[in-house]
């Protein structure tokens, strides 16, 4: 077992799938992440299951996104590599990186960069230039909040992931209902008329709930 990197902040309890999902990925390609060193369990490393907190998570969105952009595995592995010197805990949250993409259309090669120099252009060294542009590194922990990677994927504004509240599990926003029991009761008729009726839930609500759960487990 390892202990949690930082305490200064909550940071859920994430098993495999639930962290998976919220990263976009299946539990099996997380857990092959964390093998490679892409990410790592800051809760829990090992047998029966690993446990990811609410970073860990944030960090595995950083490396799908990546991923999505065209990034090969070296060159993020290069990229963790050199920021955890500075930076072990949590590199692709912490260290100061940003995603340069090469200027002529169409060419995908690119560099995760450590160090911004001032200015719109970085020199490659292979006798062009680069354009740094935004990225989401820095608004990783801002699409976990959003419910994850399915959330911003699918455009569901319902759904949210507070580490705070019942240990990070995705509820409704602004309730204490996770939405795969809010998922699990809408299989019917009268369960959908309980969330509604009882507990004031929003046919959006539920609708949106039920998207994330299937979504998740298509992964």
């Amino acid at each position: 077992m390892i202990p949690s990197r930082n305490h200064a902040a909550p940071s859920g309890v994430f098993s495999p799938y639930r962290a998976g999902a919220l990263a976009g990925v299946s539990g099996y390609k997380l857990g092959q992440w964390a093998r490679y060193g892409f990410i790592k369990p800051t809760l829990y490393r090992g047998r029966p299951a690993n446990l990811y907190g609410f970073q860990d998570v944030a960090e595995a969105i950083v490396v799908h996104w990546l991923l999505d952009r065209g990034f090969s595995y070296d060159q993020i592995h290069g990229a963790i590599n050199a920021a955890r010197v500075e930076h072990p805990n949590w590199p692709l949250l912490t260290a100061p990186l940003s995603v340069a993409q090469h200027a002529v259309e169409g060419d995908p090669t690119g560099a995760i960069v450590l160090k911004v120099r001032k200015g719109v252009y970085v020199d490659t060294g292979r006798g062009s230039q680069i354009t740094l542009r935004p990225s989401l590194l820095v608004h990783a922990r801002d699409m976990l909040q959003r419910g994850g990677w399915l959330a911003d994927e699918l455009g569901l504004m319902r759904i949210e992931v507070d580490p705070t509240k019942l240990a990070g599990a995705p509820t409704v926003r602004g309730r204490r209902w996770p939405v795969e029991r809010v998922a699990q009761l809408a299989t019917d008729d009268e369960g959908a008329a309980i969330l509604v009726d009882d507990y004031g839930l929003e046919d959006r609500d539920i609708d949106e709930s039920c998207r994330w759960v299937r979504a998740a487990m298509s992964l």
